[in-house]
């Protein structure tokens, strides 16, 4: 399960990094900034048999912004992905049966979500070192939900695993501050609003909220 994981990673970042480079004539290819980052979302499920909810899940991404226009500001289009998870120790409540009672299980979950986004930015820039950009657009989303119960008396838990996909759209706003021409640091907040709807394991997920990040910039 990891290895494909990380083979998911890679084949994605790489195709939202190279959708952009290779959209546009090679002389524009100064106009372009990439960024690297990482940062914390929340999600949330609506499962009742889910005590405890995962939240503030990890995030890394990668995303690339091609601007036009010469001046202060800039417009274009940008892509990127989005990568979530989380593996953490959840309790689960489970019916032991005619009786009326319940159980509590402690539970292993994994996340794990894939989030491509394709929108347009809007970009201020009112020096060489200072790049402040808003962007919106539709994103699709991945999502994969494992949880691996511990040894219990109910018969009611075992192991489940889902597979999600859905829609949605996001917006965002971030700032690069650069340190030499090509190298600099950025800094991100991002909402989105997308559902995941995992019927045989952890019910409806609701992928939206803030999402902060912090970051590398490349500019070419």
């Amino acid at each position: 399960m990891n290895e494909k994981i990380w083979m998911i990673l890679i084949f994605c970042t790489a195709i939202s990094l190279l959708s952009v480079s290779n959209a546009m004539p090679q002389e524009a290819k100064e106009n372009m900034v990439c960024h690297a980052f990482y940062g914390k979302m929340n999600v949330s499920t609506t499962d009742p048999d889910i005590e405890s909810s995962s939240d503030d899940i990890r995030i890394v991404g990668a995303d690339a912004q091609k601007s036009f226009g010469g001046g202060i500001f800039k417009y274009g289009f940008e892509t990127g992905a989005i990568f979530s998870w989380d593996s953490d120790v959840q309790y689960f409540r489970a019916s032991s049966g005619e009786n009326g009672g319940t159980a509590s299980v402690s539970v292993d979950v994994e996340w794990f979500i894939i989030d491509y986004f394709f929108g347009g930015h809007i970009g201020f820039e009112p020096a060489s070192w200072f790049h402040l950009s808003v962007g919106a657009g539709p994103l699709l989303i991945c999502g994969m939900w494992e949880s691996e119960p511990e040894e219990s008396s109910s018969d009611e838990l075992a192991d489940e695993s889902d597979v999600e996909f859905g829609a949605g759209l996001y917006a965002r706003a971030s700032v690069d501050i650069f340190l030499t021409k090509t190298f600099g640091i950025n800094a991100g907040v991002r909402r989105t609003k997308t559902t995941l709807s995992f019927k045989d394991s952890a019910g409806k997920s609701d992928i939206e909220g803030w999402q902060y990040y912090l970051g590398l910039a490349l500019r070419f």
